[in-house]
């Protein structure tokens, strides 16, 4: 996507300053409703380096929508492994097991399948150029699938802290390893 088609299609709101704008993504098959993100204290308008991190999003494939299938699957058990739905476990059953049960989840293309995609996320104001794809998981978490540079590199909690993903791109990662232990 040019600027000059993305400046065309984005309709800007006054009230939160935030453009939007639905488009076809290929990888998912479906149109999807984008948000544009400016810079702090910048002007409501598209960039340059918007409309390259769209033409990103665009040109994700199966390879990244594997990517994404792992991250999900990992939110899944993190999820399950922290925090207590009130599942009942069967006898000889752990408390991860019964979640996933419960929840009618047996792998990755069942966290997948069950995830909804909300919307994509274009961020600008960054050093590396940020896509959040928007899901809400098994476990009802919405969470952001970040893309950094046009690559699935982690996911986070909604709203989470770009910056410490242009230093580190697990950083979200490690951080739930070491809640895990």
């Amino acid at each position: 996507m040019q600027l000059q088609e993305l400046a065309a299609l984005a309709e800007w709101d006054d009230g939160d300053g935030l453009g939007r704008f639905e488009r076809f993504v290929p990888m998912l098959g479906e149109r999807v409703g984008f948000v544009l993100f400016p810079a702090r204290g910048a002007a409501m308008a598209a960039t340059e380096a918007m409309a390259h991190t769209v033409r990103e999003v665009l040109a994700l494939g199966p390879a990244d929508l594997a990517a994404i299938q792992a991250l999900l699957w990992e939110e899944c058990d993190f999820s399950f492994r922290v925090a207590d739905y009130g599942v009942d476990a069967r006898p000889g059953e752990s408390s991860l097991d019964a979640h996933l049960r419960e929840f009618a989840v047996t792998g990755p293309a069942d966290a997948l399948a069950r995830a909804r995609l909300g919307e994509i996320h274009i961020d600008d104001g960054h050093s590396a150029r940020f896509a959040r794809l928007q899901y809400h998981t098994v476990a009802e978490n919405l969470i952001s699938v970040i893309v950094k540079d046009g690559r699935i590199v982690d996911y986070d909690d909604d709203g989470t802290h770009l910056p410490w993903f242009e230093r580190d791109e697990r950083y979200a990662h490690r951080r739930r390893r070491k809640v895990l232990g």
